[in-house]
């Protein structure tokens, strides 16, 4: 018998089945009305998109892609991987970690062009959001050395030379004789001074009087919390419906009541007898439920 889809709106809980013959079970927890249906999924959209698809996401992979190329280094200097007398694999070191650190401040750029083309096209040239937001951007970088610094060393690295970061990396045995293993990328200061003719003269300077060459990852520990922060008040302009929407994801998860599985809203079941019956159905991911809790709990 041919199964036969009709509309059946519900909220639906994916977990362990009672049924030791199944895999996984599927347990309707309450069923909704078709508006309500269509609420819950638009505002999840909303909040999904920006966890997932939009240009902050792609800053946050960066980063964890930066970090992933600092422990594949320690790993490969503590395993005994690298051969300090082979060029080559010092090479290939420099090319990944250089590679990273330009994604990563590549992506501060991006972040920037992204969101302004976005308020333009939205809201208008000069509209009073986008001002908004170019103030919001501003102050970020006046108020952040390490931010002016990873955004000028993604100038210096493109137009002038990938040696903007300097690569120094250790292996050692410690007190108790194990063998660990740093590695040190930092920017180097000289060149965005030397050769960098975009910068100002007050913030060329500002670098001189710094003397020693910064350490990537602390800038990055410095400047990437600011731009999460700036990020989050520039969805307030962008997005000024989040809240309610992040309300509208919390009753849904309200629904469940605490209980284990993934949340699931359906929008069709078939009809035919005998069960099983089949859904079309769509899973919540667990972040989006998390960051609506975490950012009405601190309104």
């Amino acid at each position: 018998m041919t199964s036969v889809m009709k509309p059946f709106f519900s909220a639906m809980l994916i977990g362990d089945s009672p049924d030791p013959t199944a895999k996984v079970g599927f347990k309707v927890v309450r069923e909704l009305s078709k508006a309500d249906h269509d609420r819950y999924r638009t505002d999840y959209q909303l909040v999904e998109r920006l966890l997932h698809t939009s240009i902050a996401a792609y800053v946050n992979q960066t980063l964890k892609d930066f970090i992933r190329v600092i422990e594949q280094d320690v790993e490969e200097l503590k395993s005994g991987q690298v051969n300090f007398t082979q060029p080559d694999d010092v090479v290939r070191m420099g090319i990944r970690m250089r590679g990273a650190v330009l994604t990563l401040c590549s992506a501060l750029h991006m972040h920037q062009e992204h969101i302004n083309g976005e308020v333009v096209e939205r809201f208008g040239e000069n509209s009073s959001v986008h001002k908004k937001v170019r103030k919001i951007f501003t102050r970020l970088y006046d108020k952040s050395q390490a931010y002016r610094i990873l955004w000028h060393t993604r100038n210096t690295m493109v137009h002038h030379t990938l040696e903007t970061i300097s690569i120094s990396a250790t292996a050692f045995l410690d007190s108790n004789n194990e063998r660990q293993a740093v590695t040190m990328p930092r920017v180097d200061l000289s060149a965005i001074i030397e050769l960098n003719d975009r910068i100002s003269d007050s913030f060329r300077a500002e670098l001189v009087d710094l003397g020693e060459n910064p350490y990537v990852l602390e800038l990055i520990n410095e400047a990437i919390p600011l731009v999460s922060e700036a990020n989050k008040r520039i969805n307030t302009h962008l997005y000024p419906q989040l809240d309610a929407a992040c309300a509208t994801i919390r009753e849904f998860d309200s629904i469940f009541a605490g209980l284990d599985g993934v949340r699931a809203l359906t929008s069709e079941r078939t009809t035919n007898d005998p069960p099983p019956l089949k859904f079309s159905y769509s899973t919540w991911s667990g972040d989006v439920i998390m960051f609506a809790r975490e950012r009405l709990a601190s309104a």
